[in-house]
């Protein structure tokens, strides 16, 4: 009976600490992990990206396991953790976010098993691959946080530049490891690593075209066509970034605005009624036209509210 007593009670802390942990967002546990587990996932994504240079696989290929070894238990934990606290367990197994931090974790368990017996070269291409595809957990780390940030003041374009920033990376990764693969082989290429693919990628994004460096093979050509279109995708990102924080600096935010507006408007009909005059509604679309003219809030929202009190009349 004590001992029924005592591993209700362990069991009781642990359920305690993983919910702590990973699903009450507003815990200071939760912070700690949730920072941990996005350091860990750049340390991981920089680890594989070192692992490529030609000789340092060889020359540190016991800090290189260990490393791997610490990261995959630490993605191992987390990935039971959000099956134990997910309801329904089959939503989030089946899930997107399910499936990432799954693929986090299966390349590196295969990888463990000593391929190279085999000579099978490009599994373990794949293999290392798939390993950096753990960079799309940072896309969950900021879905996560959404709710969160649009609390904030000023939230809303911390959360853009955040997925902006998430985007140019996964993209600048894809990229360059993609050309790696498709160009490190071939004689006399100047693709000898990710870190050297990196450089390629960046100055093919930012769409220079320093002339250096190049593919030559189709699929490198293909990759290379690939990157240049998300470049010009990721310029258009920051570009409507930039705008929204701009408009937000000068006139504010359109959307408290509105609802600021809102609130003057009610308290004003309330007050209206209690002195026995409420505000007429012609008047009231002559405070929302001036509103728009002010830029402070946007053509749809005027003719929103407009076609709303005329829906009174």
């Amino acid at each position: 009976m004590e001992e029924n007593r005592r591993q209700r009670g362990l069991w009781g802390a642990v359920d305690y600490w993983v919910r702590e942990a990973f699903e009450n967002s507003k815990s200071r546990t939760y912070g700690i992990v949730s920072n941990l587990v996005m350091a860990v996932i750049f340390y991981s994504i920089a680890t594989i990206i070192l692992e490529s240079i030609p000789g340092w696989e060889e020359d540190y290929r016991a800090f290189f396991r260990i490393s791997e070894i610490i990261v995959v238990a630490i993605f191992l934990v987390e990935y039971v953790a959000n099956i134990y606290i997910s309801r329904p367990r089959r939503k989030y197994v089946l899930g997107w976010w399910g499936m990432i931090d799954l693929l986090a974790i299966v390349p590196s368990l295969i990888n463990f098993i000593d391929l190279r017996q085999f000579k099978v070269a490009r599994i373990l291409r794949v293999l290392r691959f798939l390993r950096l595809m753990r960079i799309l957990k940072l896309a969950k780390k900021v879905a996560a946080d959404v709710d969160e940030i649009k609390e904030k003041k000023y939230g809303t374009l911390k959360m853009d530049l955040q997925i902006y920033l998430i985007a140019m990376f996964s993209v600048l990764i894809i990229s360059s490891t993609l050309l790696f693969y498709a160009e490190g082989s071939l004689p006399g290429t100047k693709f000898t690593d990710i870190p050297h693919a990196m450089w390629w990628a960046i100055v093919t994004m930012t769409t220079v075209g320093y002339g250096d460096m190049f593919p030559v093979s189709f699929w490198g050509r293909l990759v290379a066509a690939i990157t240049s279109l998300a470049g010009l995708g990721m310029f258009a990102m920051l570009m409507n970034v930039m705008g929204k924080a701009m408009i937000q600096g000068l006139f504010g935010d359109p959307d408290e605005a509105m609802e600021d507006e809102d609130d003057d408007i009610e308290e004003g009909t309330t007050l209206g009624h209690a002195l026995g005059h409420a505000p007429s509604i012609p008047d009231q679309i002559e405070q929302l036209a001036r509103l728009h003219e002010r830029g402070i809030i946007t053509g749809p929202q005027f003719e929103e509210k407009r076609d709303e009190l005329l829906g009174r009349m």
